[in-house]
């Protein structure tokens, strides 16, 4: 009788475990673009998401291109997706800087600005044109 019982109770316990296993996520493969059309802005300093955490880079030379993952790309949490460049420290503003976010390869947002600060986020996309 006790062995008719093991497989009953083997098929409600593995049923158990992938009922309490957490959801599988898929991570977003982003790249995030800083490109200036001027030689007036040659360096900036950058800001943006990876992997949940915000780095930040001082100095980058342009055009600048980085390779991330994020959790989720278009979430309005520090898991999204969000670059952001700011030439004042070393350029006057009036000069051009556009910032771009690629999700596998497809563009979600563009912003250009000339007031020494540019940002774009993948939970609200802008596409200038």
């Amino acid at each position: 009788m006790i062995g008719s019982k093991l497989p009953v109770a083997a098929l409600v316990a593995g049923v158990f475990a992938v009922a309490l296993a957490p959801p599988a996520v898929a991570e977003d493969s982003v790249t995030y673009e800083i490109v200036s059309l001027t030689t007036y802005v040659g360096v900036v300093n950058v800001e943006y998401n990876d992997h949940s955490q915000r780095m930040s880079l001082q100095g980058v030379p342009l055009p600048w291109r980085q390779n991330v993952t994020v959790p989720s790309a278009r979430s309005q949490t520090e898991q999204g997706a969000e670059v952001r460049a700011d030439w004042r420290p070393v350029a006057a503003p009036s000069r051009w800087v556009t910032v771009r976010i690629y999700v596998r390869g497809s563009l979600i947002c563009e912003n250009t600005l000339d007031v020494g600060n540019v940002t774009c986020y993948g939970s609200t996309p802008f596409i200038n044109g």
